[in-house]
């Protein structure tokens, strides 16, 4: 026994970790998307501490570029920056774990795992307006670990401007895991699309989807951008507020807000621990703490209908100070039977089972989560009444909940689940029908369109809206209904049925003495919105004639054109190949059909027959007597894409042929030595010599082992990757054409010709130096047409 410890004298022991264990936390399994949000949260975090600041709160990301020698990840915000104690206290805490609710990282440990993930050296850039310099700390874990020392050096750098203000991380020798993955081809597509799902609502701004009020879904606006392109919020595809369903005499609306008021509480800022209300305590009941705030806590956002039925793509959204936590969550879904444990799912059951359309954004500030931050403590209190208060305790279905002995249920949830578990098409249940049966696949279409953000006429409801009506009016039209006399096609094609025009009377002879057979009533005429949405219902649109069209004394119009299989009819009945239709203020609706003679079987451009409907339409407000012809000009020009130059029909190449270079990107990388050996070499020397001119720095080894020489392919190379490998890219792949559900040899190869044939034809095109004829123009304007509604994906 030692001198001390018989004297009764206490000893210690240091228990400081070693900077060893910082290198070690980098193996934990974070995927890239997470180490930045992790970064992201601490911006974000201070712009929630900072809400009346005038100017736009951002962030601004940096990810290696295949071309980066000495690849970094970084970030730079423009939050009020921190003081020297203030940096000093955030990056102890980050790496004593001291404190887990510190200003450089809400949750704790996140900040030093991420950056530990990402790389061996991490600097932190800080400065506050007016502050005279920045202060630089860099933290080289493998320095750090050889020197056994937590201690870093702090140098400070001059300012250039006094009122520069914000943070910045850099982090350098990535961990070659990382900088591999984060050069793949579309991967920072796939970062942003993460980041945009799990700061939707920190991104968006007020009012975000039209016909929902801006209380339960207007976000806080930030901004984020990854290497110079904005992060967009994957936005809620739901219906509107004003939709309603009427159930046991009620009205439910498509949006129900959430809004729980809980008892404040203290929070404990060492380990985060909430404290019960129902106790006063002055140290925290978890750590002994002393350092506790009151904190507001509730329970808030919205429950809504999706405008489309999904497999996966439906559920609960659980955030924590803005960020999602959880992500289609759908554990509220199910009761669990307190006398045994079991859970007992409750939707979706009704057909199709497999698919949901219920999902909502709910906020549970005050719920601890895990270190990782992919999910809740599911065995905190907190967690279990927030549960109770969102979905009740009984079961949702009121037979279910009776024979459990449970009153009916009307929490939120309930009320929405009431109104919407069922799919029947029609305004019973809110789901779009054609009249005898649900069209999900369709609405589903809709939505995807919603998402790309691409279509402005799918961020409304109204599509899916007129889809609920039609299948009402035509399943009470006998769910198929006559066209008007001299029409052909089919009896159903869009909003509304129909009822013949101008039948046989069914009145009988006028027999003396006999009892008059009265005639019927007469049936409804088709209106003109009927009509109109008939040819709306049954067509395709045609994005490169929509748009703004300004002509100086003739004013301004907004423009959507469609070709409908519909044939139009004019005023008096008569076929026509094209119909324009001013709609409210200043839109308007242009038609063409497509299959009309003019187009079949004399070679006309519905696209020409288009545009002077347009010009017709804008020569009636004409004050000077100009000549319609040239009205029809003028328009013509408001349309670049309508040109017909070599150099326009080249930049619509140079698209078309991005398109298909993206959609192969995925599925050439996991063969991409197998396809790399099947393109001639000619094809070969033209793709690197591309590469070449493209990026003088490329690593043509790595280009070629990770596949993504694709993108210096021109047209004859992707052909011949086609006809390598037609299963991998035609059934929807990359290209519509049919192949693999044919048995006949000859029939599959006349599929693939079909396929590449256009690609061979823009090739020629693009490598022909010679000066093009009008009418060699106007036949690569037609192929390229053909090309574009080959590749997947076009409408």
């Amino acid at each position: 026994m030692s001198t001390n410890a018989a004297a009764g004298l206490s000893e210690e022991i240091d228990l400081t970790p070693s900077p060893q264990l910082l290198e070690a936390l980098g193996d934990i399994p974070y995927k890239p998307w997470q180490c930045l949000a992790e970064l992201i949260d601490n911006s974000f975090d201070d712009f929630l501490t900072d809400p009346d600041r005038s100017e736009a709160q951002e962030v601004w990301i940096t990810l290696p570029k295949p071309s980066d020698d000495d690849p970094i990840v970084g970030l730079l915000d423009n939050g009020r920056g921190m003081s020297l104690e203030t940096l000093q206290s955030a990056l102890k805490a980050g790496y004593s774990g001291k404190r887990r609710y510190g200003s450089l990282g809400l949750f704790g440990m996140g900040f030093n795992i991420a950056t530990a993930r990402l790389g061996h050296h991490t600097e932190v850039r800080t400065t506050r307006a007016g502050d005279p310099d920045w202060l630089v700390v860099e933290i080289d874990l493998r320095r750090l670990a050889r020197n056994d020392s937590f201690k870093t050096p702090l140098r400070r750098e001059p300012k250039q401007d006094i009122a520069e203000h914000g943070t910045e991380v850099i982090v350098r020798r990535l961990r070659t895991e990382i900088a591999e993955d984060l050069k793949k081809a579309n991967r920072h597509a796939s970062v942003r699309a993460d980041l945009g799902r799990v700061y939707s609502y920190l991104l968006r701004g007020e009012n975000p989807v039209p016909g929902v009020p801006d209380g339960p879904m207007a976000g806080r606006g930030f901004r984020l951008k990854v290497n110079g392109k904005t992060v967009s919020p994957r936005l809620p595809c739901v219906w509107s507020a004003s939709r309603t369903v009427i159930k046991e005499g009620r009205e439910i609306a498509a949006i129900r807000s959430v809004e729980i008021p809980l008892t404040s509480a203290l929070a404990c800022m060492k380990c985060g621990h909430w404290q019960s209300p129902d106790l006063a305590l002055d140290r925290c009941a978890e750590c002994d703490g002393e350092d506790m705030q009151l904190r507001e806590r509730r329970i808030h956002g919205w429950f809504g209908v999706q405008r489309y039925l999904d497999e996966s793509d439906y559920g609960i959204d659980f955030l924590r100070n803005g960020r999602k936590i959880r992500i289609g969550d759908r554990s509220l879904f199910s009761w669990e039977n307190p006398n045994d444990g079991s859970q007992i799912p409750e939707y979706p059951v009704d057909i199709p089972a497999t698919q949901g359309r219920i999902v909502g954004e709910i906020h549970l500030d005050h719920v601890p989560v895990g270190y990782q931050k992919t999910d809740f403590n599911r065995e905190s209190r907190d967690w279990r009444h927030a549960v109770i208060a969102l979905r009740g305790e009984g079961p949702m279905r009121p037979k279910k909940a009776k024979l459990a002995g449970y009153t009916a249920n009307t929490s939120p949830l309930g009320e929405i689940f009431k109104g919407y578990q069922e799919n029947r098409p029609g305004t019973g249940c809110l789901i779009p029908g054609n009249g005898s049966t649900a069209i999900h696949d369709t609405a589903r279409e809709w939505g995807v369109k919603f998402h790309s953000g691409q279509h402005p006429e799918f961020l409304s409801d109204e599509i899916w809206w007129q889809a609920v009506l039609a299948h009402d009016e035509a399943r009470d039209n006998g769910g198929a209904a006559a066209r008007p006399t001299g029409a052909s096609g089919p009896s159903l094609t869009g909003r509304t049925g129909l009822t013949p025009l101008g039948g046989d009377s069914a009145q009988g002879p006028d027999l003396a003495g006999a009892m008059p057979v009265p005639a019927p009533e007469p049936e409804p005429v088709e209106t003109e919105e009927q009509r109109f949405d008939r040819y709306r219902a049954d067509s395709r649109q045609v994005f490169d004639l929509t748009g703004e069209v300004t002509l100086p004394r003739l004013g301004r119009k907004v423009v959507k054109v469609f070709d409908t299989r519909t044939p139009l009819l004019d005023d008096q009945e008569r076929q026509v190949p094209s119909l324009a239709r001013m709609g409210k203020g200043v839109n308007l609706e242009v038609f063409v059909h497509g299959e009309h003679p003019v187009f079949r079987e004399y070679g006309r451009d519905p696209r020409d027959y288009a545009l002077m409907e347009i010009a017709q339409t804008l020569h009636a407000f004409e004050p000077d007597g100009q000549k319609v012809t040239a009205v029809a000009a003028e328009v013509t020009r408001q349309f670049p894409d309508q040109r017909v130059t070599e150099s326009a029909l080249r930049d619509r190449a140079d698209s078309l042929l991005g398109r298909v270079r993206e959609l192969m990107g995925p599925i050439v990388a996991p063969m991409a030595d197998e396809l790399w050996e099947a393109l001639p070499d000619v094809v070969r020397l033209r793709a690197e010599r591309d590469a070449g001119r493209a990026d003088a720095s490329l690593d043509w080894p790595t280009v070629l082992k990770d596949g993504a020489f694709v993108t210096h392919l021109d047209a004859a190379g992707i052909a011949a990757i086609v006809r390598a490998r037609p299963a991998s890219f035609l059934d929807g792949a990359v290209f519509k054409t049919s192949w693999d559900g044919w048995s006949d040899t000859v029939v599959k190869d006349r599929q693939v010709a079909q396929t590449v044939r256009p690609l061979e034809v823009v090739s020629e095109f693009l490598t022909d130096p010679g000066g093009k004829t009008r009418l060699e123009l106007s036949l690569a304007r037609i192929t390229f047409d053909i090309l574009d509604q080959s590749v997947a994906g076009s409408v």
